[in-house]
């Protein structure tokens, strides 16, 4: 079994005053959600073309943003912070998680409120014996043996559904595995941080620690280590 898990951010920018594709969800009309997401995009100023991770969705690869898009992408995202409407606290970490892929195929997808610092909960799947992970709403139940981890997506919350749906009701995998998909991503986290810190210099941003914001959260670096140690929320179609 070979586990990946990638990185994706979720791009929101619905408040350009273009209308929504009558047609859902996303990834049963993608042609249609693919153009919306360009015009709202291209209307909302962004410079070159997004490629979505899945086709239809507002999920895209970190190394498939343009240093153009990210400049845009980190100004929008701390722009309230930077302007002290709010405390550094109150900021999150890039809307998006992990897509979790298995064998070539993904089998679950970021959901609603996910963020990049979700890497956390990846972590402590490792770490801990409880069974709590997040990664957005709803979440599978997660149950942790010695040396496996199961996820079961027959249960829900508050009567939502995951989306997109996954392809198996219940997964189970190994943790050696997982262990390996996670020094792999960290590695990938490092480089796009870099990324961010160069904007951050280069841009007279001005914001300490950036990248700990935008990717690990506002924990310590401990709790979130790396290998070497706003725009409008997104919205479920």
């Amino acid at each position: 079994m070979t586990i990946e898990l990638i990185p994706v951010i979720e791009l929101g920018y619905n408040n350009q005053d273009i209308q929504f594709p009558d047609k859902n969800p996303y990834w049963v009309f993608p042609d249609e959600w693919d153009k919306y997401r360009s015009d709202t995009y291209l209307k909302a100023g962004f410079k070159d073309h997004f490629t979505p991770y899945l086709q239809g969705s507002s999920f895209y690869k970190l190394t498939d943003i343009t240093d153009n898009n990210l400049i845009k992408l980190t100004k929008d995202h701390t722009e309230e912070m930077r302007n002290g409407n709010y405390a550094r606290e109150q900021a999150s970490a890039f809307f998006g998680g992990y897509v979790l892929r298995i064998n070539g195929q993904d089998k679950y997808f970021p959901q609603c409120c996910g963020d990049l610092s979700d890497i956390q909960y990846w972590d402590k799947l490792l770490t801990e014996d409880k069974s709590f992970f997040y990664q957005g709403h709803p979440e599978p139940q997660v149950t942790i043996t010695t040396d496996t981890i199961i996820f079961d997506f027959t249960v829900g919350e508050f009567d939502e559904h995951f989306a997109p749906p996954p392809i198996d009701n219940r997964l189970e995998f190994r943790k050696i595995e997982l262990n390996k998909a996670l020094q792999s991503v960290k590695t990938e986290l490092k480089t796009f941080a870099d990324r961010i810190i160069k904007i951050n210099i280069d841009e007279h941003l001005n914001i300490r620690d950036i990248d700990k914001l935008l990717i690990w959260g506002n924990n310590d670096v401990e709790e979130n280590p790396s290998p070497n140690s706003s725009y409008l929320k997104p919205t479920q179609e």
